[in-house]
């Protein structure tokens, strides 16, 4: 080899270190970004699986039903009657049933 052609591929491989070097900055940018996004996230979920057992200590899904309810509504939106009126028959074109919804959403 001649020194031209040493020359030559020191500045290609110093040319290909500073591509690797400005790919590594990116990939250290991304990496920074995806953790600071991963532990937020991480809080976040937390504050939820705190929120959610507070919620099902008071017997509530997050939704604000009962379990017994949220059956309840399952079988209404089926199209059975869940009302003492006509319980267990089917809803004819799932009309709405003033009774039922008050069992499922009304106050007691």
């Amino acid at each position: 080899m001649d020194s031209k052609q040493i020359n030559e591929n020191i500045d290609q491989l110093s040319l290909q270190f500073s591509q690797m070097v400005t790919e590594v900055a990116k990939m250290k940018d991304s990496i920074s970004a995806i953790l600071e996004e991963n532990s937020e996230l991480k809080i976040e979920n937390e504050h939820l699986r705190e929120l959610l057992r507070s919620s099902e200590k008071k017997g509530h899904t997050v939704h604000g039903l009962s379990k017994s309810k949220k059956n309840l509504e399952k079988l209404y939106n089926q199209g059975f009657h869940i009302c003492n009126e006509s319980y267990g028959k089917r809803r004819e074109k799932n009309e709405s049933c003033i009774f039922c919804t008050q069992i499922i959403y009304g106050e007691r």
